[in-house]
C-alpha cells in the first residue's frame, strides 16, 4: 500500500507541472526503471481515464521522439501491447502538452542511471532529512519532497516540493541548489530558507533566514526577485500577484523546534495548520470566524486537546473532539 501511495504522489508531483528539462528527464528515467512497474501501470491507466487530451498523429510522433531520446520502452514479453500503446499516448500527452516542444529540443542527458528518492510526511508528523550533498531539510506535515539520490552527475542540485520545508543548504558554487514548486523556483546561494507550497492552497511562500535566494515565477512574464534575510515573498496562484513582507525570523527557528506560532492569521489558516500538525479534520462554520485575525503560540508538547482548550479560554470556542474529528460549535 505504501509503495502504491508513493507512486501516486510521484505522478501527482510531476504530471501537469511546468518543470525544467532536467526535471522531466529525471521523471522519464524514474518512469522507465524496472522497479514498481505494476504500480506505475495502474497510475498510467488512471491518467489515461482522466485525460481530456486527444490522441493524434502528432501525439504518436512525439511519443516516438520521447522513446528515442530517453529510452522509455514499456514492453511485456518482448512486445508493446495495445493497452501499453494507449498508455504511451497519455505519457506523450501529459509530458509534451505542458512542455511545448521540449522533447524535440531536449539537450540534457543523464549519462548514469538516476534513482529518485522521496520523503512523504503525513499529517501529524515532521521529519528531518540530510540530502546527498549534506544539505539539511526539515519537512513539515502533509509534504512531499522528491530528490535525486546522487547529485554527482547533475549540473544542479534540484529538488521538487509540494508542501512546506525549511532548507539549510551546503555551499557549492558549481552546482546551484534549486527548489521547484508548482508556482515558484527558489535558487539558493548558500543559505537557510523556507518554502511553503501546499496543493490546493491559494499562495506559495518563500521566506529567507540567512544568505540570499533568487525566486523566479513560472507564469506570466517570468519575473524574478532576490530576497534578503527576513524577506518573505508571497505569490498568489489566483492572479499571479506578488507581495513582499518583512518577518520575524526567530519564529521560523522556533517552528523547526516544534512550536506552532500564529501571528495575524485568519481562522481558516490556523485550522489548516492544526489539521496538518495533528492529523485531524475540523468541522466549523466558516462565516462565523471569517473576519477575525488571531495571535497565539503553542508549545511542541501541546496535544490537540490542549490546543482546543487554550482556544476555548482565549476566544470562547465551544468544541467536541471525536477521535480524529474536531467539531467547532
Amino acid at each position: 500500500m505504501e509503495t502504491h501511495e508513493s507512486i501516486k504522489r510521484m505522478f501527482q508531483l510531476y504530471v501537469g507541472k511546468h518543470f525544467t528539462r532536467m526535471g522531466r528527464a529525471i521523471f522519464g528515467k524514474w518512469l522507465r526503471a524496472q522497479q514498481d512497474q505494476v504500480e506505475k501501470e495502474e497510475m498510467l491507466q488512471q491518467c489515461w481515464e482522466a485525460s481530456e487530451g486527444e490522441i493524434s498523429a502528432d501525439t504518436w510522433n512525439e511519443w516516438n521522439r520521447l522513446q528515442e531520446q530517453l529510452g522509455i520502452s514499456f514492453k511485456r514479453n518482448g512486445r508493446l501491447g495495445v493497452r501499453w500503446m494507449r498508455y504511451a499516448a497519455v505519457i506523450a500527452l501529459f509530458l509534451v502538452t505542458v512542455g511545448g516542444t521540449y522533447w524535440t529540443a531536449v539537450q540534457y542527458t543523464l549519462h548514469q542511471p538516476t534513482v529518485m528518492s522521496e520523503m512523504f510526511v503525513p499529517y501529524g508528523e515532521t521529519r528531518e532529512l540530510v540530502l546527498p550533498d549534506n544539505s539539511r531539510v526539515w519537512v513539515n506535515a502533509g509534504s512531499t519532497l522528491v530528490y535525486p539520490s546522487d547529485f554527482s552527475q547533475m549540473d544542479s542540485r534540484t529538488v521538487y516540493l509540494t508542501g512546506e520545508a525549511s532548507f539549510h543548504v551546503s555551499k557549492n558554487k558549481k552546482k546551484p541548489f534549486i527548489v521547484k514548486t508548482a508556482g515558484l523556483d527558489v535558487q539558493a546561494l548558500g543559505t537557510v530558507f523556507t518554502v511553503k507550497s501546499y496543493a490546493g492552497e491559494d499562495f506559495t511562500e518563500a521566506t529567507l533566514e540567512e544568505g540570499s535566494v533568487k525566486v523566479s515565477l513560472k507564469e506570466g512574464d517570468n519575473r524574478s526577485y532576490i530576497l534578503e534575510p527576513s524577506d518573505q515573498l508571497v505569490y498568489s496562484h489566483a492572479d499571479g500577484g506578488v507581495r513582499m513582507n518583512r518577518v520575524d525570523i526567530a519564529l521560523y527557528k522556533m517552528a523547526r523546534k516544534g512550536y506552532l506560532i500564529f501571528e495575524n492569521v485568519s481562522f481558516e489558516q490556523m485550522i489548516l495548520t492544526l489539521e496538518k500538525k495533528y492529523g485531524v479534520t475540523f468541522q466549523y462554520n466558516a462565516t462565523r470566524y471569517g473576519n477575525d485575525l488571531y495571535n497565539v503560540k503553542f508549545a511542541p508538547d501541546e496535544t490537540i486537546e490542549n490546543v482546543m482548550e487554550i482556544l476555548h479560554q482565549l476566544i470562547g470556542i465551544q468544541y467536541i473532539i471525536n477521535e480524529k474529528n474536531v467539531i467547532v460549535k
